[in-house]
């Protein structure tokens, strides 16, 4: 009885960067009158899914953003290598928690994935639990996704700027593609943040 009560799917929040294109910390931009880390952050626990923020540049900013919210903390001291080596903290963490049987990892910088697109992405991947499951849009296949517990070593091995797409290219027999138009939106420069708000 004891582990069946802990959750088999944990929710990875990568909030490390330093957003060298925005030219400001773009975690904390406001749409909505709500920072882009805590949409996020919210997303995932209201998706139902404990949270783990990975955080690097600007961690002090981000963590009082985050302020009031349930969530563990993971610091990447190495966030100028990349996201891979923020994927790979995460999932040291990760690997040695053996009830956790998949992980979901969302970015910051998407403003238009919410609970309920987490919620679906989290219902077709229980169709093909022991794989990857990946957002699809405009020819992309990328985040969010979720990767079974059998991907966790080789994310936690991630260094560099390489995130996770090596790893989803390689594994195209257990890829799982779920169209999601809303993760085509991600805020990378100033000029995208303005379009967003109407600024």
């Amino acid at each position: 009885m004891g582990r069946s009560t802990e959750p088999r799917v944990a929710g990875v929040l990568l909030a490390a960067g330093a957003a060298r294109r925005f030219g400001c910390p773009k975690q904390l931009a406001v749409v909505d009158g709500v920072t882009l880390v805590r949409r996020s952050a919210q997303a995932v626990l209201d998706a139902g899914l404990p949270l783990l923020v990975v955080t690097g540049a600007h961690a002090e900013a981000v963590l009082e953003a985050l302020q009031g919210l349930p969530f563990e903390h993971c610091h990447n001291g190495d966030w100028a290598q990349g996201m891979g080596r923020s994927i790979g903290a995460a999932f040291e963490k990760l690997l040695p928690r053996t009830h956790v049987e998949a992980a979901l990892i969302a970015l910051c910088d998407q403003p238009r994935i919410g609970a309920d697109t987490l919620r679906r992405l989290l219902a077709a991947h229980q169709r093909m639990p022991g794989g990857i499951t990946a957002s699809s849009f405009d020819g992309v296949t990328g985040p969010p996704c979720i990767f079974a517990r059998r991907d966790f070593a080789s994310l936690a091995r991630l260094d560099g700027s390489v995130g996770a797409r090596a790893l989803i290219e390689a594994q195209a027999d257990r890829l799982q593609r779920m169209d999601l138009p809303e993760a085509a939106l991600d805020i990378d420069t100033p000029e995208q943040y303005r379009t967003l708000v109407g600024g």
